[in-house]
Order: C-alpha cells, then sequence, then structure tokens
C-alpha cells in the first residue's frame, strides 16, 4: 500500500478558460462539481479551446457567494452558477452532440467583445445528457464538457522530472490538472488502475493522458511555445501520441479536500 497527499486541487468552471485553486471539492461521476459545467461555442454551437483562440487562457474564474466571476484586462464579469434559459441549444464536443442551455444575451455579448469573434455561453444542466464508453468496468460513464474524462491527476514527481529535462521550468497550471498528488516515482499515477481511496471519494485511473498544444501556451499571458511538448516527446510518447497525467473516473462520491491521504492498493 501506498500513501500520498493531495497538495493542489482546482476546478475549469468555463472549458478553456482559467482554472480555479479550491480547498475542497465534491468529488462526482461528471467530474468535481461546477468543473467545466459552462462551456463557449461558436454561432454553429461547436465549442471554442485554446488550440484555435490561446486567447482564452487570459480569461481568469473565481467563485464569489454563489456566483461565477469571470476577469479579463481588469473587466470583471458575474454569473450566478445556477443561471441559464429554458432554451435548450445543440452543441457540439468533438464528436458528441448534446443539449446545453443558454444564458443572458449580455454575457455571450461580453466574451464575444473580449475575443473580438462571436461567442456564446451555455451551461450543462442534468438534462444535458453526455457519457462515454469504456473499456473496462463500469464500461459507461457521465461526462461535463470535458475533452475524454472527468478528472486528470498529475503526481508531482512527474512534473519535477519534466522540469528538470528544461532550461526554464514550467508550472503545473501548464497541465490543468484537476487533482496535484505528492509522489515519489515519476509517472507512477499512470498504474493507479484500481480504484484508491482519495478522502471520502474513489477515484480510478482509466489511463495516462495524451496531450495536444495546449499545453505549450502560457496560461497568463497566452503565448504559445514549443515546451514542454518538444521535451516530452523524447521519452513520454507512444502510438504516435505525448503522454502526461492521467486520466481518471469516479468510482465513489465524496468531498475531497487538499491535504487528503490518496492510498493506493
Amino acid at each position: 500500500m501506498q500513501v500520498h497527499t493531495v497538495s493542489q486541487l482546482y476546478i475549469y468552471p468555463i472549458k478553456s478558460l482559467g482554472g480555479i485553486a479550491v480547498q475542497e471539492s465534491m468529488a462526482l461521476p461528471r467530474g468535481f462539481q461546477y468543473d467545466r459545467r459552462w462551456m463557449l461555442v461558436d454561432g454553429e454551437g461547436k465549442f471554442l479551446t485554446q488550440r484555435e483562440n490561446a486567447e482564452l487562457a487570459r480569461f481568469a474564474c473565481q467563485l464569489d457567494e454563489g456566483q461565477l466571476v469571470i476577469t479579463h484586462d481588469a473587466e470583471d464579469l458575474r454569473i450566478d452558477l445556477e443561471e441559464n434559459k429554458a432554451e435548450a441549444i445543440e452543441v457540439e464536443v468533438w464528436s458528441d452532440r448534446l443539449q446545453a442551455y443558454g444564458v443572458r444575451k449580455e454575457i455571450s455579448e461580453w466574451f464575444s467583445d473580449h475575443l473580438k469573434t462571436p461567442a456564446r455561453l451555455v451551461r450543462m444542466t442534468e438534462a444535458s445528457l453526455r457519457s462515454k464508453q469504456l473499456k473496462v468496468a463500469p464500461h459507461k460513464i457521465e461526462l461535463s464538457f470535458a475533452d475524454g474524462y472527468p478528472y486528470l491527476i498529475l503526481g508531482d514527481a512527474s512534473m519535477q522530472a519534466l522540469n528538470s529535462r528544461l532550461d526554464q521550468a514550467l508550472p503545473m497550471d501548464r497541465f490543468r490538472a484537476n487533482i496535484i498528488v505528492t509522489t515519489t516515482e515519476a509517472h507512477e499515477e499512470d498504474t493507479w488502475q484500481d480504484a484508491f481511496q482519495l478522502g471520502r471519494a474513489q477515484l480510478k485511473v482509466i489511463k495516462p493522458c495524451a496531450r495536444c498544444q495546449v499545453t505549450t501556451i502560457d496560461q497568463e499571458t497566452g503565448v504559445k511555445g514549443i515546451e514542454p511538448l518538444k521535451s516530452l516527446a523524447t521519452y513520454r510518447q507512444w502510438d504516435n501520441k505525448i503522454w502526461f497525467g492521467a486520466n481518471a473516473i469516479c468510482a465513489q462520491e465524496g468531498i475531497v479536500k487538499v491535504g487528503d491521504r490518496a492510498v493506493i492498493t
């Protein structure tokens, strides 16, 4: 049995926008509470991400007394956490199409103005059905607007091993993980494929996480570079993909807190 510690927790309420460091969060089948439950889409309902518009990285998010606060260029926008219009909108996330719900017109206009391109903010509710088939039990899971899995786990030893290869160390936020865990061996999180206890929740790693060009975007400035993909390709590339961190699902709901033990059997 191995015992590790949760050192950081993050949620990303609006897909591809800035994350929020939290001290605790409720682990649910779709991901942490409020994690990737909102998304910006274009006029055709297709999701917007940093891959096409790196400026999204510069939108900071905070939770404040029942509201989601978005900041960009010193301007704030406040959105009630439960706000949505009854009108259903068909949206697209990769190959999935599902129903989401719009918010007030003024909110979408604010994003459009700051992004300098038409954008509409939509929210996922319990009526928004998106699922994913797995090759292992439970074989089918619910998903938020996340790319492919509800949780991303990263061991700090993996980050240290990467930074030891770089001329300039990179921060954790390049990888947009939900859970940072203290580890002793680089990439050991890849192997946690039995359900393991994390605070009051249980999680299960499904596979290592394939990484894309978003990891090369400075999450404060929105400027693209070549690292860390250039260096990761020298030791973490197989099957024509680059792998870093681990995708996980929720096997049992529960509160997870910074400082909780992660008990790996």
